[in-house]
């Protein structure tokens, strides 16, 4: 299956401005995603964005499906999904 990876903000600069298309296993699920996401990009990532030991985002990244942010990286991908990789907006 495939799925489309869109990063916002300054996380372009690592994964691009377009959207990077993935090929994924049928049955894959969001922590596939971060294996997928530290094997490509994880080097590029600097360490206080990326834990290279435990394959996941540090810090106010999120992945969000939907307009939703995904918590459970148990949930299941599905073919043609559109994952936004993003960080948190402060302001003040």
């Amino acid at each position: 299956m495939k799925i489309q990876l869109k990063s916002s903000g300054d996380l372009r600069d690592y994964f691009g401005r377009v959207p990077q298309e993935i090929e994924m296993a049928p049955g894959s699920s969001f922590g596939d995603l971060l294996g997928v996401i530290g094997e490509r990009w994880g080097s590029k990532l600097p360490a206080y964005l990326w834990d290279a030991q435990m394959n996941r985002f540090r810090g106010a990244v999120f992945l969000v499906l939907n307009k939703h942010v995904v918590q459970d990286l148990q949930t299941p991908l599905e073919d043609g999904s559109e994952v936004i990789v993003m960080r948190a907006l402060s302001g003040g």
